[in-house]
């Protein structure tokens, strides 16, 4: 976002006058018609420039990111209403809100309640000088973490620069009903390096991938994957996130058959 207030159309008064009239020594001149209507129309003008608050902050974010009030409403379980009221800075933040509102975002709380609205905004290409990334994981400093029926070690978990999410996943076999479903934005690859695995995914019959299978899916829908035949399957899943990195919320719930046979429903 610009770091400074002003809207992109500028003010009248400040746009020079070009023409004939510009060779004329100005100290020589009274002003023209033209300017005098000019200038007595700037004066009248009503004030578009944007204030410079955190309501208008998380318009800009809302907007860039094409986001309806409804739609933002649905990810941080804030009110329209709410939300309208605090863009318009009717209505002040609780730390809830603001961490509410950065996951939805993608960014930081600090860079949203930053006056400063130059951090979340791109660049021009052409300001930008291209450095190429090469990072090397080194499995002896990977970190690895349990939870529930599924052990995870990240890959790159450092690199703040990546657009791909990469993790190695060892998953026990268990009910398909015992485990939690998840749904987060972006495009997802799931490898079977060992064993086999079944995939729930919403709108979809239920999947078997043996060893060397991969499977591609958007993982904004409602999915889940367990190890089958009493053995645990070992998968690399990799998903894009796009430029934003750690866009939007990753959600998670468990369902019963009952639910998912309603929601396939659906």
């Amino acid at each position: 976002m610009p770091g400074s207030a002003m809207m992109a159309g500028c003010s009248m008064a400040s746009m020079p006058i070009s023409g004939g009239e510009a060779a004329a020594p100005l100290a020589k001149r009274g002003p023209s018609r033209y300017a005098a209507a000019m200038a007595k129309e700037a004066a009248t003008a009503p004030d578009t420039r944007v204030p410079d608050t955190i309501g208008a902050h998380v318009r800009k974010l809302r907007k860039r990111r094409k986001m309806t009030l409804e739609r933002l409403s649905e990810l941080t379980g804030v009110s329209v209403s709410s939300l309208s009221r605090i863009e318009n800075t009717r209505l002040g933040m609780t730390m809830e809100k603001v961490d509410l509102l950065a996951r939805a975002f993608g960014v930081s709380p600090e860079e949203l309640v930053s006056r400063g609205l130059s951090a979340t905004e791109p660049q021009p290409e052409a300001a930008i000088k291209a450095v190429p990334q090469l990072t090397v994981d080194r499995a002896r400093q990977r970190r690895e973490r349990q939870d529930r029926e599924i052990t995870t070690r990240y890959l790159f978990e450092d690199s703040p620069r990546r657009s791909l999410e990469c993790m190695a996943c060892t998953i026990q076999a268990i009910s398909i009903w015992d485990s939690e479903f998840l749904r987060h934005p972006g495009e997802k690859i799931i490898y079977v390096m060992a064993g086999d695995a079944i995939v729930y995914c919403q709108d979809k019959p239920p999947t078997i991938l043996e060893a060397g299978d991969a499977l591609y899916m958007d993982a904004y829908v409602w999915h889940s994957f367990v190890a089958v035949n009493t053995r645990p399957v070992e998968l690399l899943v990799t998903y894009f996130h796009g430029p934003d990195s750690h866009q939007g919320l990753l959600e998670t719930r468990a369902f019963t058959p009952e639910d998912w046979a309603t929601l396939q429903a659906d």
